[in-house]
């Protein structure tokens, strides 16, 4: 596998990492998965605000999605970590495929959309840890920086596309026909994925799991979660590591949870258009960061990098909140309307996405390269759990704070609070 990735007469690291069939199968069934995922929730969220005409409502939606993460993401990197991953990853596309029928039925009942997104997301919570901890086990070693940086990449490209097309499909196809969609793009990603080879040799199948009796499930998965938060303790690496991809994952939730109303009353634009002028420039900007990195960010200090991040996020959300604040200045009326305001917004949300990918990419490699094979699943459920239970508090605040101080003030909280991070982690370098 390392000769076929170091042959291959191409210039460009991200095609020699693509050259490698397996990797390309796995990245090719992210591709579309994480497409489908991150559509399927801006769909959502727009149906949900325009039911309701409240963000609060929105962040619900997301709490409901996130909540799976604090009952299950640790169990659920402790379970794949036993399991052969690539079967684990095409029952978990099949299943949300599925999943896509019941929602092409019930989107119209809001009760309905909460329960099928919480069902949709205790699936994923298996996938997230099966999938990212392949990657290692795929590619050579040299090459595991440029596969992290073209899967943080496809990761945010797809939260851009999701984002960014949620309300044209929405707008097209209705919410019956963007769900069949999704549905194929579920089946599609379970298609590709069969075909990596086996990477765990002593994988368990899950039969022998379920003839077990739940306490003693119960009692074997609280002991392996105890043992990753140990593992994960024991490293300041992988605890930085894992708390500044907390970060992204969580500013982009509160952003999503922020984009209808923010659209809808600051801007004052149709709430279809608001991943066009938030989410979607803000995954953009992530998106060509994460191509820099790859290509020229190895040649910086990784510690640099993330300062620069954390430092210039905080910054820009802070700016953003200020640009809200001038609208209702009634002497600049005529200097901010909504012909200047929205490019405006639309480059700054930009910029804060470049600011994510400077501290992205390098943590994500440094959660793979400093967790061990056998835990790396762990550590990834660790993950989704942090963000799913810790994350998801700041998400749901902030959406019942926007219905009652306003979009703006809420991304200023957020702002300052980054900035005083950033200069803290400044002060211990």
């Amino acid at each position: 596998m390392e000769t076929i990735a170091n042959t291959v007469p191409l210039k460009s690291a991200f095609l020699k990492v693509l050259a490698v069939p397996s990797f390309r199968s796995l990245w090719i069934g992210q591709v579309c998965s994480q497409l489908a995922s991150n559509t399927m929730l801006f769909v959502l969220a727009l149906r949900v605000y325009q039911q309701t005409g409240s963000n609060a409502a929105v962040s619900i939606l997301f709490l409901v999605y996130g909540v799976p993460a604090v009952v299950f993401g640790m169990m659920a990197g402790t379970i794949v970590d036993k399991l052969e991953n690539r079967k684990v990853l095409i029952f978990c596309d099949v299943a949300r495929a599925i999943l896509m029928i019941a929602f092409i039925f019930m989107y119209k009942n809001l009760l309905a959309i909460y329960f099928f997104t919480f069902l949709n997301a205790i699936i994923t919570q298996f996938y997230v840890p099966a999938e990212a901890p392949t990657l290692p086990y795929l590619v050579p070693k040299q090459q595991i920086m440029t596969a992290n940086s073209l899967f943080s990449f496809t990761f945010f490209s797809s939260l851009a596309v999701g984002s960014i097309t949620a309300g044209p499909l929405l707008r097209w196809f209705g919410p019956m026909g963007v769900f069949l969609v999704l549905g194929l793009l579920f089946l599609a990603a379970g298609i590709s994925v069969s075909r990596i080879p086996p990477i765990r040799e002593n994988a368990r199948p899950i039969g022998e799991f379920l003839a077990k009796s739940p306490l003693y499930l119960l009692e074997r998965l609280f002991a392996n979660v105890e043992e990753g938060i140990k593992y994960i303790r024991s490293s300041s690496v992988l605890s930085d590591a894992l708390l500044l991809l907390m970060g992204t994952q969580v500013i982009l939730a509160i952003l999503a949870t922020l984009g209808p109303g923010f659209a809808d009353t600051v801007l004052e634009i149709d709430i279809h258009d608001a991943s066009l002028i938030i989410t979607g420039p803000a995954v953009l900007g992530i998106l060509l960061g994460a191509l820099w990195v790859g290509n020229q960010g190895s040649r910086i200090v990784p510690k640099q990098l993330i300062h620069v991040g954390v430092l210039s996020a905080g910054i820009i959300l802070i700016v953003i909140s200020i640009t809200v604040g001038l609208t209702h200045v009634a002497r600049l009326d005529w200097l901010l309307t909504k012909s200047v305001l929205v490019p405006i917004e639309f480059f700054l949300f930009f910029l804060l996405g470049v600011s994510n990918s400077l501290l992205d990419v390098p943590a994500n490699s440094a959660l793979q390269r400093e967790s061990a094979g056998a835990m790396r699943g762990r550590v990834y459920g660790m993950l989704t759990a942090a963000v799913g239970g810790i994350g998801v508090l700041p998400v749901v605040v902030g959406g019942v704070l926007a219905d009652a101080i306003g979009p703006g003030r809420v991304i200023f909280l957020l702002g300052s609070g980054i900035l005083i991070y950033g200069v803290y982690r400044l002060r211990l370098k």
